[in-house]
């Protein structure tokens, strides 16, 4: 037993042999990665934090964090390369984001990534964005309307509380679908407001529509609310509101409270392929700016059921739309039609899985969809104005 004790305690007082510490490394929190125009290189972009500029106990006038470029042709090659750049090793594993340029991805993003899969440095949860209109690095500037001293957390937090008009993806969700055939990725679309009076504020809106790895086209705020509509199921964190006119100029506006969606195949004469696209809402009415006023229950129960009509056809009218434009103008299946067909009818998919994205473009469709009104709120008119 004597032996024992100190074989023991050299086993529970040895460190880890690969540990780093705190001194040692620069934390990443965000990269970009652009195409350099006169070299066609790639040009990366990290953003390290500075710890004592963040602290509360010391007073620092410094930037919270450094920004750092490099240029190579391959991101190893760059991971590398920032080392050489600051008195300190990168290191990734708290690393929140990575933007590319709409450049970068129509060349395709799985061979740029690939080092983040053999090496595990960069984990498979961080955000994935596309810029348009904009280098990838310009994002990574501090944000004017950022609450966060580090623009990474900024950004980070447009994913996390992203709505309806916008898509979080991250890079395992990414690696998925662009390997795995039936569905297609899209990535979130960051922006710079178009106004002048808020030229660094950036926006998470709209999506970045991809054949595998490649980018190939966008959706506007409406289209990917319809996309969101069709490929959430059961309830969402991704809330969202639906605005339209409910009459003359008046307008009404929903909150999403809860989702259903299902996409179900069907296919006849063993080769005709057609798809029911049900889509169910709960949704609470936000505000109504017709001042009807209800005297009776069951006059209050037919104008929620009329509000329930009417959002039926809009929501039904708004899908048709992305559906019809992502067949005709990207051929892309990025609702999973082709992966509910797999598990459904796996003969028949082994049949066209290799010319799907021709298929996919000419499959006839139905919608049903049906929304369910969980509270009136004030749709009784308490705010009618006396006559």
């Amino acid at each position: 037993m004597k032996k024992l004790i100190p074989f023991i305690m050299v086993i529970l007082l040895t460190g880890c042999w690969d540990v780093q510490e705190l001194t040692e490394i620069g934390i990443v929190v965000a990269m970009a990665i652009d195409m350099d125009e006169e070299s066609g290189e790639y040009q990366l972009t990290a953003q390290y934090l500075r710890p004592s500029a963040e602290s509360t106990f010391v007073s620092s006038q410094d930037k919270p964090f450094l920004m750092v470029t490099v240029k190579g042709r391959t991101i190893a090659e760059l991971m590398r390369k920032t080392n050489h750049k600051i008195d300190r090793k990168g290191f990734y594993a708290h690393n929140k984001v990575v933007v590319v340029s709409e450049e970068v991805a129509k060349g395709g993003l799985l061979p740029i990534f690939e080092t983040f899969q053999r090496e595990q440095q960069v984990r498979s949860y961080v955000w994935l964005g596309v810029t348009r209109g904009t280098s990838a690095a310009s994002v990574l500037e501090k944000q004017d309307n950022s609450i966060s001293k580090v623009s990474a957390n900024y950004l980070s937090s447009l994913f996390d509380n992203a709505e309806n008009e916008a898509v979080s993806f991250n890079l395992l969700k990414f690696y998925k679908q662009s390997l795995k055939p039936g569905k297609n990725p899209v990535l979130g679309v960051m922006t710079f407001d178009e106004s002048k009076q808020e030229e660094g504020s950036v926006h998470l809106s709209g999506a970045a529509v991809f054949n595998k790895d490649k980018l190939i086209g966008f959706l506007n705020n409406d289209e990917t609310m319809a996309y969101n509509w069709i490929t959430l199921h059961g309830r969402s964190s991704k809330q969202g509101a639906l605005t339209f006119p409910y009459k003359e100029d008046k307008y009404v506006t929903l909150e999403l409270i809860d989702i259903d969606s299902n996409v179900k195949p069907k296919v006849t004469n063993e080769t005709d392929i057609s798809y029911t696209i049900e889509i169910k809402k709960q949704v609470e009415i936000a505000e109504q700016q017709e001042l009807k006023k209800t005297e009776t229950r069951k006059e209050l129960a037919k104008l929620v059921a009329e509000l329930e009509k009417k959002t039926e056809k809009e929501v039904e009218a708004k899908v048709a739309e992305v559906i019809t434009k992502v067949q005709e103008e990207f051929q892309s299946d990025i609702f999973g039609f082709g992966a509910s067909l797999r598990d459904s009818y796996p003969k028949v998919w082994d049949k066209v899985k290799d010319n799907w994205g021709e298929e996919f473009a000419n499959v006839q469709y139905e919608i049903k969809v049906e929304v369910k009104i969980l509270n009136s709120g004030l749709l009784q008119g308490s705010l009618h104005p006396h006559e």
